[in-house]
């Protein structure tokens, strides 16, 4: 209900000790709803490893960091 109320949606997915991505099913069937929902997504992918089709797929745009998601929201206004 929240993506439903939501103009766009922002997700943090952070890296555990070993660098693998922490990431349960809900989030990604979160973004899936955001995105059939034509919702902007937009995900902060910080694992070293790249994201799967999952994420890629459904998200407007990834970023590697919150700086670098900040500066683009800075410049989009």
């Amino acid at each position: 209900k929240l993506i439903d109320q939501s103009d766009l949606i922002v997700s943090l997915i952070p890296a555990d000790a070993e660098g693998r991505p922490v990431l349960s099913s809900g989030v990604e069937r979160e973004l899936q709803h955001a995105h059939e929902a034509a919702k902007e997504v937009f995900v902060i992918w910080r694992p070293a490893a790249a994201p799967s089709p999952f994420i890629t797929e459904t998200a407007t745009r990834v970023f590697r960091s919150a700086d670098e998601a900040m500066e683009h929201f800075r410049e989009a206004g």
